[in-house]
């Protein structure tokens, strides 16, 4: 009762956007990753605000007669449409969970260790997730990961950060775009619970659109795909948060 009291879903809902101080996130991070109902609760909070953002963005109807009398039929329709794809996206990650194992390329004993030692039995596990390029949010992600390492260092608490990232926010780990090498190369020499990890999935299709040689710092970890790693370790309970 005093955790559901703490953790309200205004608290929750909070956490989810971003709009919490390092310290309440320190705190929200290490309930999560303790409690198992908590965990589901955010999970499910989540996607209520996912479906309602997707809601929100569906494309208008088309302007016919008599539209207004079918504007309501139209939005439930968007809106169980909507629904479905979010179902059937479920569906295929479960059979990509079940499916297949990680695959890494990690050209060094360090970077492997990162995604395939053994999860400790008591600790924090915490996964940023990055799929935007703007470099505001990239350099707020490392002062966030950053922020966090040195949080549960200074309280002596075991903890794990990976920092994973697929779309545009493939961009922080490029060997040709990233906004901060000098500091991703700091912040992976200084903590040895840190790993940065790429999508396979989408270095794939920048290869492929962009006829490319697509080249990655030396700190990152490839796997083959940041939805699959990200049910993972959501299922290894990791909390998880997209910057």
């Amino acid at each position: 009762m005093i955790q559901e009291q703490k953790f309200s879903d205004e608290f929750l809902n909070a956490f989810i956007d971003n709009q919490l101080t390092p310290e309440e996130k320190s705190d929200a991070f290490v309930a999560i990753s303790q409690d198992e109902s908590l965990n589901r609760r955010v999970c499910e909070l989540r996607k209520v605000r996912d479906l309602v953002q997707l809601a929100c963005t569906a494309p208008p109807p088309p302007p016919i007669h008599g539209a207004s009398e079918r504007c309501g039929l139209w939005s439930r329709i968007g809106f169980r449409s909507i629904a479905a794809s979010i179902l059937g996206l479920g569906i295929a990650i479960g059979w990509v969970l079940h499916t297949t194992t990680p695959h890494q390329i990690a050209p060094t004993g360090h970077q492997v260790s990162a995604l395939t030692s053994p999860l400790p039995a008591k600790g924090i596990k915490v996964l940023l997730h990055l799929n935007s390029g703007d470099p505001e949010r990239m350099n707020e992600l490392l002062d966030e990961a950053e922020s966090l390492l040195k949080f549960y260092k200074k309280t002596n608490q075991i903890a794990r950060v990976e920092i994973i990232t697929n779309g545009g926010g493939i961009n922080l780990l490029r060997a040709d775009t990233s906004p901060d090498p000098a500091r991703i190369k700091r912040l992976y020499r200084d903590w040895n619970n840190l790993a940065f990890v790429a999508c396979q999935n989408t270095i794939d299709r920048l290869e492929r659109e962009q006829n490319i040689n697509l080249v990655l710092l030396p700190e990152a970890v490839v796997i083959d795909s940041a939805v699959a790693q990200i049910m993972r370790r959501q299922l290894q309970g990791w909390a998880y948060i997209q910057v």
